[in-house]
């Protein structure tokens, strides 16, 4: 086969394994409690039902408009089971997909291998499988940072009429899918008008698509505006400088290869360092192909290093002061964007090391994109990267109400009723008693139940109160499922 030829197979290839990608990262796992917020608004039957569910709701879920109206949309087609849900995020994974292929044609080695390492990455395979907006928000941020690579790669050529229409629907998606989209279009755009070329083709190629999607991105500022009026109050989840690093494992690639999400809630650093050996499949390939392509600055001009780094370090530290001062814990899905620059970096690792042609470099490169998958196969599939089982949890409950057994439900209550347990704070009939955070004086008046049902004691039972309980009484372990134990009253 001529070089022609391979050059022109290589994307249809990819493109079947994308399709292989979409295929097996998505589950029908219960869904957890960001994604029931999800269903609850795919829900209603009509677009006034929607916005009151949105607004009753009152939480970050409002600042992420255009998400949640596209999932409403979309279960008015498919359906609101797990996997209906998680299926939308299909289009946005093709859009990201496409956007890479179209902005980076001219360099058809590295298209390829920023092809091959979004396909593999476990932060894509991950939220591939969550009914949240992180896909439709990476989608929009490859599309901005797509365009920004392109301006910057030709910088004496005009931006013509194709690339302001993508750089307008990319702002517009990555905004609407996600308030914390805002910080990086915004520096994004800033760097694309020192760049000549960027007013001169404005000018002439640049007003339709500025006519469509300027006001559109007025309207989008004017609502966040309004959201953060309404939701000006701080998170209970305060911002751990301990958790920084974890936002840069999840992005680098670490997370399957660890241990699940919900145990490094509870074990931290320490619980993440005992699995080192593990990390070092991913850890070592890694080291040294970062440290191959930062000898050559990522393929960024001289010129550039510094307007690029900021690009990408002003919108993260700007995310992580937000939080400090709101007291929100950020994690890596908050950082979405963060993930195309990533993408691009381990792109062009993978390129230069390829480039080299010594058997060396072009082992560790398949050892490193074999690792990746690897990590992604075991945020899939591995059990200990299962999604909290609210399905299997309220299903337990449910069966002990049935048996006229009282229950006590220490977990989040709107799940609970999501999936047919009536959960209530007072003690009402044949509903389950919701607990959160609750003192031991207030169960020592408590008609003892037959049944807990415990999730995350850190989250919930931040007091330890219930956990206190269930050891005095002696109640014994009757059932777990992921993020969730089941405690049944002796004798």
């Amino acid at each position: 086969m001529t070089p022609a030829k391979k050059a022109a197979l290589a994307p249809l290839v990819l493109f079947l394994l994308a399709c292989v990608v979409a295929s097996l990262a998505i589950s029908s796992q219960s869904f957890w409690v960001d994604e029931v917020q999800t269903a609850l608004k795919a829900v209603p039957a009509t677009p006034r039902g929607w916005w009151s569910a949105l607004y009753a709701e009152h939480n970050q879920n409002m600042q992420m408009p255009l998400y949640m109206f596209y999932i409403w949309a979309w279960a008015r087609l498919f359906g609101f089971s797990e996997i209906a849900l998680r299926a939308a995020n299909i289009p946005w994974f093709m859009v990201g997909f496409f956007a890479i292929a179209h902005f980076l044609r001219r360099r058809p080695g590295f298209r390829n291998a920023a092809l091959l390492v979004f396909c593999v990455h476990p932060f894509v395979w991950y939220y591939l499988n969550e009914a949240r907006p992180y896909i439709m928000q990476l989608a929009g941020a490859i599309t901005i940072a797509g365009a920004l690579f392109w301006a910057l790669d030709q910088p004496g050529q005009p931006l013509r009429s194709s690339w302001w229409w993508l750089f307008g629907a990319g702002l517009t998606v990555l905004c609407g899918a996600g308030v914390l989209g805002v910080p990086w279009s915004g520096v994004v755009t800033l760097l694309l008008m020192t760049q000549p070329a960027f007013w001169q083709s404005l000018r002439r190629f640049g007003i339709p698509a500025l006519l469509v999607f300027g006001p559109v991105l007025a309207a989008l500022a004017i609502y966040f505006r309004w959201t953060v009026h309404q939701l000006a109050d701080t998170g209970l989840d305060p911002m751990n400088p301990a958790s920084i690093p974890f936002v840069f494992y999840e992005h680098l690639g670490f997370a399957g290869l660890g241990p699940g999400r919900t145990d490094i809630r509870s074990g931290g650093v320490a619980l993440v360092l005992s699995w080192f050996p593990y990390l070092c499949i991913l850890g070592i390939p890694l080291l040294y192909a970062l440290a191959v392509a930062a000898r050559s600055w990522f393929g960024v001009p001289r010129r550039l290093v510094i307007p690029v780094g900021l690009v990408v370090l002003l919108p993260t530290a700007f995310v992580f002061l937000l939080a400090i001062k709101n007291h929100y814990r950020v994690v890596g899905r908050h950082l979405t964007p963060l993930s195309a620059f990533v993408v691009a970096a381990l792109a062009y690792a993978i390129y230069t090391l390829w480039n080299r042609r010594r058997a060396l470099d072009r082992v560790i490169l398949v050892w490193l994109l074999l690792a990746l998958l690897l990590s992604s196969l075991e945020c899939r599939f591995a059990s200990r990267h299962a999604k909290d089982d609210y399905r299997d949890a309220a299903s337990f409950g449910k069966a002990a109400l049935a048996r006229g057994e009282n229950v006590w439900w220490v977990a989040d209550r709107i799940s609970s009723a999501y999936y047919g347990l009536p959960a209530s704070p007072e003690i009402r009939p044949h509903a389950a008693l919701a607990l959160w955070s609750a003192l031991p004086p207030d169960l020592a008046s408590l008609q003892p139940p037959a049944l807990i049902v415990l999730s995350k004691p850190d989250l919930f039972d931040r007091c330890f109160g219930v956990t206190a309980y269930i050891k005095q009484h002696g109640y014994t372990r009757v059932a777990a499922f992921p993020a969730f134990t089941v405690w049944h009253k002796p004798g």
